[in-house]
């Protein structure tokens, strides 16, 4: 998509230009757009299985034109000295309505945008199509099924946490049951779902806000983020006193959801009742099925995971469905530790994550790691991609 150049009827073609961007992007994929000026001109580029490409470049005259059009359809102040702003756009499709959540931040060289694209079918789908195995799978329904507990799910941004947590809070809701969500911001609509943006400005945080949450009578609570230890404690103690809590935190891998929340002021005899299981999670790149061809890594990489001498291994070189790039859609890699016994009386000794992390592995997890090599063993993916996911 060329845009340089593009300067007559520009109140006219405007419309027309935005609205080809956003569906160029929602047809390939994408998860963002981003509208970054320059010193002469402005770029576009979408983010598609977690890589930024450059798509199109524009003259700077027509930024200002684009900048506009997306403030209005947005709901955000056209004038006025530029300052960081945020909204939402319904936007059609030959299909349905995808929803975009916009936000514009100013920058040296001029107001930047990036717009989220929320499709609803991402959220809906089974945990093997999140990339649970089968073991996994019924791990996690024996556990997010129980009338009370702490679920934690775990991962950098960008890993899929919310998808997961959506997931599993779709196939929990139906009308006997009062779910409630606390949310940074509430990115997907879901029916029969009391959802709500968290505001500082008001004063309503996540600890302020699941204080006011447990007087609402719910079943089900999902708390966007576990960031303090005022929301750490209300959420523990929640999930003693007869509530299903989901909620996500910021570790590495599933042992250090245990360490955090003991460092952030917890008491361990409390999370060791509340705390039913935590899942660690990345997101691998597909190698593309339209250019996969096996091949043969290097000697030294292999002796050093330990892989099997009978896996036949493979990767994708690129080719016009995937425009080149060799891969195509994402997949979740999971870790999934479940607090039994043994772990629960660990977690009143308040452990390290390595030991946690080493018993765990010895009554049956499987780390990030191997349920990462498992799925370049199954051809899903290359076996670097394994590797630069669980470095």
């Amino acid at each position: 998509m060329n845009l340089t150049g593009q300067k007559q009827n520009l109140k006219i073609d405007i419309v027309k230009i935005v609205s080809d961007i956003f569906k160029d992007a929602i047809d390939r994929g994408a998860s963002d757009v981003h509208f970054e000026p320059t010193v002469d001109g402005f770029i576009v580029r979408y983010r598609t299985d977690g890589i930024l490409q450059i798509i199109s470049e524009g003259d700077l005259n027509l930024y200002a034109f684009i900048l506009a059009r997306i403030k209005i359809l947005a709901g955000q102040e056209t004038t006025g000295l530029p300052r960081p702003q945020e909204g939402n756009i319904k936007f059609e499709t030959k299909k349905n309505y995808v929803d975009l959540r916009i936000s514009i931040f100013p920058t040296s060289q001029g107001e930047c945008i990036v717009a989220r694209i929320l499709e609803s079918k991402k959220f809906f789908g089974s945990y093997r199509d999140l990339g649970f195995s089968e073991e996994q799978e019924g791990i996690v329904e024996g556990t997010v099924h129980r009338p009370f507990g702490l679920i934690l799910v775990t991962g950098p941004n960008g890993s899929g946490k919310s998808t997961t947590l959506f997931t599993m809070l779709n196939r929990l809701n139906s009308p006997e049951k009062s779910l409630v969500t606390l949310e940074d911001p509430v990115e997907r609509k879901i029916q029969n779902v009391r959802q709500t943006n968290i505001d500082p400005d008001i004063k309503l945080t996540f600890a302020a806000g699941l204080r006011y949450l447990l007087r609402q009578d719910p079943d089900i609570i999902m708390v966007g983020e576990i960031r303090d230890k005022e929301t750490a404690q209300i959420a523990v103690q929640a999930a003693i006193t007869g509530h299903l809590v989901l909620a996500t935190i910021h570790t590495n891998n599933a042992a250090g959801a245990v360490v955090r929340l003991i460092n952030m002021g917890v008491e361990p005899f409390l999370l060791s009742s509340a705390l039913k299981f935590v899942s660690a999670q990345r997101l691998a790149r597909l190698s593309c099925t339209h250019c996969k061809e096996e091949y043969s890594p290097p000697e030294e990489m292999l002796n050093r995971l330990s892989a099997p001498k009978s896996i036949k291994f493979y990767h994708s070189v690129g080719c016009d469905k995937c425009n080149r790039r060799g891969m195509s859609g994402r997949v979740g890699v999971h870790e999934v530790l479940t607090v039994n016994k043994t772990i629960q009386n660990m977690i009143l000794e308040k452990p390290s994550d390595e030991q946690i992390n080493k018993v765990a592995i010895e009554e049956g997890m499987i780390s990030l790691r191997e349920a990462g090599l498992q799925k370049a063993y199954d051809g899903d993916i290359s076996i670097e991609e394994a590797i630069r996911l669980t470095e």
